[in-house]
């Protein structure tokens, strides 16, 4: 359903993202060997990668990077092993519909066993087999069966915390020596994405190399109000449209939030204003437990910032100028860092040198944090 509030798996429940599938679908028609997806954060880049290798029924592996960043510390090789090799068990029913068999392919790597009770991937692998050396098997065995695999990275920007691992690096000899390899990255945090791919320069990996850039835009006012009339239809439940109208006014094209919204009233029965109050409640939990792990680094300062453009402070000066007053002298220099930062991250936008937050539960939640 539309309004389900896990990340879609089908076409029929992702709402009018056709020119988003569309260019997956022929990049990967024409073999292109690298797509990046851009995105704000909860704007639905997962559920359109999930719908689109679904959809093509290409052989594939989605690789949560944000999460084992956020267990780990830190993304080894061995992470992406087992990542992978978990996905392929995860799907096998999937796998050997479409002929890619698992078990073939994964008994032809020495250090990864197939268990009764899951996958074995010994510690020793990392040290035994280069990345790069995983991949090719992967492409020779799909060579050989005439194959296409696609490999998603979601949340590519945290590969930069591969220790001696240059992801960037892997990635680029993918795209020049893997025939049979689609890569796939998408980001929330643009700015750092675009940090860790350095397209841009000249002494980057990466530089120079074809990649078909899908940007994720936030709905329209009017396909929001679409989108929650017809989950609400397909669910039976009437809404007011003056309650429409203002959710929409509320969480600005967010699919994400409007889908929370939609589950609130039409599943779990909830009035509007309920609905409005616990959505703005549960999703700046999430908000903040994400935020937490950005600006501990330097926190007091990160709080301050946050708060200040949260409640309209918008141009460089008067920013900090707030700062100062809250947390003391600065520089020029560090706090113009600080600033940028939260612009890679995702947590600001800058327009006509003005800043703001582009999501309102972030902004929300900016306004409840407590500076230590």
């Amino acid at each position: 359903m539309l309004f389900d509030i896990n990340p879609k798996e089908y076409k029929k429940d992702l709402y009018n993202r056709e020119y988003e599938l569309n260019e997956i679908f022929d990049a990967l028609k024409l073999n292109e060997r690298l797509i990046v997806i851009y995105g704000i954060r909860r704007v639905g880049k997962s559920s359109i990668l999930r719908v689109a290798l679904k959809e093509t029924k290409l052989p594939h592996a989605i690789v949560d990077v944000k999460g084992l960043y956020f267990e780990h510390g830190s993304i080894a090789r061995e992470m992406l092993y087992r990542s992978i090799v978990e996905f392929f068990l995860k799907n096998m029913s999937f796998f050997e519909k479409i002929g890619f068999k698992v078990k073939d392919f994964l008994s032809r790597i020495k250090g990864i066993h197939i268990t009764e009770i899951g996958v074995e991937v010994e510690p020793t692998l990392a040290t035994r087999m280069s990345f790069t050396e995983f991949l090719s098997k992967i492409d020779d065995w799909c060579g050989k069966h005439k194959k296409r695999f696609v490999l998603a990275f979601d949340e590519a920007q945290y590969l930069r915390f591969g220790g001696g691992v240059k992801y960037d690096g892997i990635i680029a000899w993918s795209v020049d020596n893997l025939p049979n390899i689609t890569i796939i990255v998408t980001g929330s945090e643009v700015g750092l994405l675009r940090d860790f791919l350095k397209v841009d320069n000249p002494k980057a990996p990466l530089f120079g190399r074809y990649r078909r850039e899908i940007l994720v835009k936030r709905f329209s006012r009017e396909q929001s109000i679409d989108f929650l009339k017809k989950g609400f239809s397909e669910l039976k439940t009437s809404i007011k449209n003056s309650e429409l109208e203002d959710t929409v006014n509320t969480f600005d094209g967010i699919v994400g939030w409007l889908t929370y919204y939609g589950y609130y009233r039409a599943v779990r029965k909830l009035s509007h204003r309920k609905a409005i109050n616990n959505l703005f409640e549960e999703g700046s939990k999430l908000v903040l437990s994400e935020l937490e792990k950005i600006i501990t680094p330097s926190r007091k300062r990160y709080t301050v910032i946050l708060k200040a453009v949260a409640q309209g402070i918008s141009t460089w000066s008067d920013i900090k100028a707030y700062t100062v007053i809250k947390t003391g002298p600065i520089s020029d220099k560090r706090f113009s860092n600080l600033l940028k930062n939260l612009v890679k991250y995702g947590y600001l936008t800058k327009e006509n040198n003005k800043y703001k937050i582009p999501d309102p539960v972030v902004k929300h939640a900016c306004l409840t944090l407590k500076q230590q």
